[in-house]
């Protein structure tokens, strides 16, 4: 259902209590090499990450768990040695509602109930495909300066001369799209379709979350010589002030 490669040794961390779901997943992802791996609730998965077992390449949450009631980012990362790993929230009851209140409270990905198995396969897919390569070497697409701005992909992180800002990869997802296409507008749609797949009815209001916080931790203002502003029915476009774009070699 996807290429072998992309989840050939890669390890799922699997937080249910739920059997068939974990069958279901095992199903979905066993034959091509992914290892999976039962956690009965988010407070095991935090134990076995305290206990220095190998990490894991993305963790898939049952929406109706324990970490349902509380941000899945905190559930995701507490006691997890890189906060990067992307979660994917399985079986959200609710409708887009529900889901927009996941996205916003961190998760990666979401998954609407009943769990449509190619529906499963291509979002635990789009979130692999977004960092599972940040252990590779560094090419010249995956580093973005424009003016006192440097963008590493395979970090998700922003550097503003020395000082390091990380990003979820949600954030720098949006970001490097508003960063590459400097001076131009980019529509909700089609940042809604880059980053999440879906579109923009569905991740609006979370679309404006991540454009808030990227405005407040990159000081977006026009300080640094950037500025995000909004375009009226159109999107979101950033202004620099005679500074080139170039991409370099990290």
């Amino acid at each position: 259902m996807h290429p072998p490669s992309l989840c050939r040794n890669v390890r799922l961390a699997v937080v249910t209590g739920s059997a068939s779901l974990f069958g279901l997943v095992s199903a979905c992802f066993g034959e091509d090499g992914a290892t999976c791996v039962h956690f009965a609730d988010s407070a095991a998965l935090a134990r076995a990450a305290a206990s220095n077992q190998p990490t894991f390449s993305a963790i898939l949450m049952d929406a109706q768990s324990d970490a349902a009631s509380s941000p899945p980012a905190l559930a995701q990362r507490s006691g997890h040695e890189d906060s990067r790993v992307p979660l994917i929230a399985v079986g959200i009851r609710g409708g887009i509602d529900a889901a927009e209140q996941l996205l916003d409270a961190g998760a990666d990905e979401v998954v609407l109930s009943p769990v449509d198995s190619r529906e499963l396969v291509l979002r635990v897919h789009l979130a692999l495909r977004r960092t599972c390569g940040s252990a590779g070497p560094t090419h010249a697409d995956d580093r973005l300066v424009v003016g006192a701005y440097a963008l590493n992909r395979r970090t998700c992180t922003v550097h503003i001369g020395t000082q390091t800002i990380d990003l979820t990869p949600r954030e720098f997802a949006v970001a490097w799209i508003l960063f590459s296409r400097c001076g131009e507008y980019v529509s909700r749609r089609q940042m809604a379709g880059a980053v999440w797949s879906s579109s923009d009815d569905i991740v609006g209001r979370t679309l404006e979350q991540h454009i808030y916080k990227l405005r407040k931790k990159l000081e977006l203002n026009g300080t640094r010589g950037v500025q995000l502003r909004a375009v009226y029915a159109r999107g979101y476009q950033l202004d620099v002030a005679d500074v080139a774009t170039s991409a370099e070699v990290a």
